[in-house]
């Protein structure tokens, strides 16, 4: 009986099983990269705003496709001398992500958000989201205006501004409704004007 006889009988896999469980753990990784990549397009401005909000999550979607190709590395019947090679890349590549994730936690930011409702309704609401880290390389304060508009799975959301980032950046001064289809945004560097397409809802900047 051979060494690779006694491991398939130990473990209670056939090599069919195995090349089975092999193809559905790299199905399920490269499934869960074409989703995250969704997530990351919609997370555009004037993106779907609940596939952003469910898809765009690195940690779970990429990390779990790293999980997978992990378990099927692990699981591979291939040559000796390739597999410990495919082992070894697949965990540290795994634990290179897990170091990054938990760098990337460790540099918290206390957040707060602002929403006001359209003046005309309509589904719309703009949204200020003020960001402060206490250090690491975006240290300092930050803002996001938005604009969400629809709601359901038709939501979508738009980027008005981004501001701060650095030591001497802009700060914000103030985002509000100026009008039933108009949206101010005001900085102590700079005042913008966004008026919104009537058919289309988006947001576009006054010349």
């Amino acid at each position: 009986m051979t060494g690779g006889t006694m491991n398939e009988r130990r473990d209670g896999r056939t090599p069919h099983a195995r090349r089975a469980l092999i193809r559905v753990l790299l199905a399920c990784g490269a499934v869960a990269v074409l989703l995250y990549t969704e997530g990351q397009w919609e997370s555009r401005s004037g993106g779907l705003m609940l596939v952003a909000d469910l898809l765009n999550r690195p940690e779970l979607l990429l990390g779990g496709a790293l999980a997978a190709m992990i378990a099927a590395a692990w699981l591979s019947d291939r040559r000796t001398a390739v597999r410990t090679a495919t082992r070894a890349v697949t965990v540290t590549a795994g634990v290179v992500f897990l170091l990054g994730v938990l760098a990337a936690h460790k540099v918290s930011a206390a957040e707060t958000r602002s929403r006001e409702d359209a003046p005309a309704g309509a589904e719309r609401a703009l949204v200020v989201v003020h960001r402060s880290y206490g250090s690491g390389p975006q240290a300092g304060e930050h803002w996001q205006v938005l604009l969400e508009s629809g709601e359901g799975w038709s939501a979508r959301r738009w980027l008005l501004a981004e501001v701060g980032g650095a030591p001497d950046g802009a700060r914000l001064v103030g985002a509000s409704w100026t009008g039933r289809t108009q949206i101010t945004v005001v900085t102590d560097s700079y005042r913008r004007v966004f008026n919104l397409d009537q058919d289309s809802g988006e947001p576009v900047e006054a010349r």
